[in-house]
């Protein structure tokens, strides 16, 4: 029987147009975006974040009430691109929002303003301070009026996604250790490090406060948010303890460590 030699090859023939097409696919793709073409991706809008998140998501409607002051056409556009921004930079799909909400996060609109407590007064920018001043919800301390931290302002309007309650894996461990716990999270999470950190004090009263005013719940009752912001004493600002004596602030050095001590993901 004479010896059939091309069938040899007839089990390698699917792998070879397969790896042709992806070639063909591949080149196309680079010619498509070298002329200044991208391919589509599928928007994630508002309406379908808000359907999943459901209580969890305080976006344009509740920042609205909760500062007092009606975001501008402008603003909004500003604030959809945002969205798309983060969207596209740490690539969220449905499926990694869905994990996130099991997970115990939140998605919320920050704004860099408030209008001010009396309808005569100027709108302020989002800071420690001004905050104080509009809700009284703080607990009452004085120790960090003149630091330089509780005048520091928000950028503007942005969007954080963050996890309500501390990671559990950040308790009882101290500053540097709890570094190390984020980046493995992140790992973890399929996403870039760089896309996952601590918040500065602003944005936790700011995601605390505007929370409990849309949903009439708090968060953080029980333990500390430790930032990313030293105080002038070169210890790191907490917040959290939102208890009936209302919003505490505070500092730890970093080898502290403690059960209600940790750290509450950003993205």
């Amino acid at each position: 029987m004479p010896f059939e030699a091309y069938k040899i090859y007839q089990e390698y023939e699917p792998d070879k147009y397969k790896t042709s097409t992806q070639e063909k696919v591949a080149r196309a793709l680079a010619e498509a975006k070298k002329e200044g073409f991208e391919p589509v991706k599928e928007a994630l809008d508002f309406n379908e974040v808000r359907e999943l998140f459901e209580n969890d998501f305080i976006g344009i409607e509740e920042v609205e009430k909760f500062t007092g002051r009606p975001l501008t056409p402008e603003e909004k556009r500003i604030a959809e691109e945002k969205w798309q921004k983060k969207v596209e930079e740490q690539g969220l799909t449905k499926e990694s929002l869905e994990q996130l909400k099991q997970e115990g996060f939140m998605v919320v609109l920050r704004a860099g303003a408030l209008a001010g407590k009396e309808k005569k007064d100027k709108e302020m920018p989002v800071t420690i301070k001004n905050l104080r001043k509009k809700f009284p919800l703080f607990y009452n301390q004085d120790w960090y009026n003149n630091e330089q931290f509780a005048d520091e302002a928000l950028s503007g309007l942005d969007w954080g996604i963050v996890k309500k309650e501390l990671l559990d894996e950040t308790r009882s461990k101290n500053w540097d250790e709890q570094e190390e716990i984020l980046k493995t999270w992140a790992e973890s999470h399929g996403v870039d490090e760089k896309f996952v950190r601590r918040r500065t004090p602003t944005e936790v009263a700011y995601d605390v406060l505007a929370y409990f005013q849309a949903r009439n719940q708090k968060i953080l009752e029980k333990d500390w948010d430790w930032t990313s912001v030293q105080s002038s004493g070169g210890k790191f600002v907490l917040v959290g303890y939102f208890d009936s004596d209302g919003l505490g602030v505070f500092y730890d050095a970093r080898d502290d460590r403690g059960s209600f001590l940790g750290v509450c993901p950003a993205r």
